[in-house]
């Protein structure tokens, strides 16, 4: 439904919608910025889009033309845009022509769904978007059913984290501003083995036997865990490493113990 162009950045939606790209507005507002096409059109399955805005341009490519009617179709607000306008919200040189605010999935602790074999991981301290982005990317790969980000992760709904996901954002609920103490009881009420990844740890990630519930905790990336109490964690493992470099980047190693819970769960059925 097209309500109209705008062609000034000094209006007052544009001025709201611009304040999306803090991260206290996305907060209170329970909404945040994605921009490009794939994006837009896996927004547009999930039924999660509050508002579109547009180049005019993009109507003149098929692929662009084609997502413009179907987002028509569902009734959601559509703004024509300047290019000037449309750069001002988005956080990249290429927005590919549209950019959208999204509203956020309510995500909560106990309402994952969980099958008999689960894995989730949890996020202590993470500060680079980029990394977040691809461990969710990874997690939506591997069919994880859960990220919990505890207090002090760097927010998952960022506009370069959400890039790096991939689409994975729409896929893998997340749920934001935990803390340890919530996230351990959940764990035990569940059944889930927790293993967190220390480069002090002893054990390799591959001698460890995991549970059909599995919780990888996961650090910051220089620091290492923030708020998890390791005396509540049932198992520290560590990563080997052949050559010379001191760690493996948190991504690489959360795609790692994410596939190795995967072998060993295939392996027993």
């Amino acid at each position: 439904m097209v309500l109209g162009q705008i062609t000034s950045l000094q209006n007052t939606l544009i001025k709201e919608t611009r304040k999306l790209q803090q991260k206290k507005y996305r907060e209170a507002e329970n909404q945040y910025l994605i921009e490009g096409i794939r994006l837009v059109e896996e927004a547009r399955k999930r039924g999660s889009l509050g508002k579109v805005f547009y180049d005019p341009n993009l109507g003149k490519t098929p692929r662009g033309l084609e997502l413009l009617k179907k987002i028509s179709k569902t009734g959601t607000p559509l703004y024509q845009v300047t290019p000037e306008i449309l750069a001002s919200l988005a956080d990249t040189e290429s927005p590919q022509g549209i950019v959208a605010v999204v509203n956020k999935e309510s995500n909560g602790l106990w309402q994952l769904k969980l099958g008999d074999q689960s894995m989730v991981l949890i996020i202590d301290g993470l500060q680079d978007p980029g990394n977040l982005g691809t461990i969710i990317r990874t997690a939506w790969a591997v069919g994880v059913d859960g990220i919990l980000c505890l207090t002090g992760t760097v927010d998952p709904y960022n506009s370069k984290t959400i890039r790096a996901t991939m689409g994975g954002i729409f896929q893998v609920p997340v749920v934001t501003d935990l803390k340890w103490s919530q996230v351990h009881q959940w764990c035990q009420e569940n059944h889930f083995q927790t293993v967190a990844g220390d480069l002090s740890a002893v054990k390799n990630h591959y001698a460890v036997t995991y549970s059909p519930r599995v919780a990888f905790i996961l650090g910051n990336e220089g620091q290492g865990l923030q708020t998890v109490n390791l005396s509540e964690v049932h198992e520290l493992v560590r990563i080997p490493l052949w050559g010379e470099a001191e760690s493996l980047n948190v991504a690489v190693a959360a795609g790692i113990l994410l596939y190795e819970a995967v072998r060993q769960m295939a392996y027993r059925l």
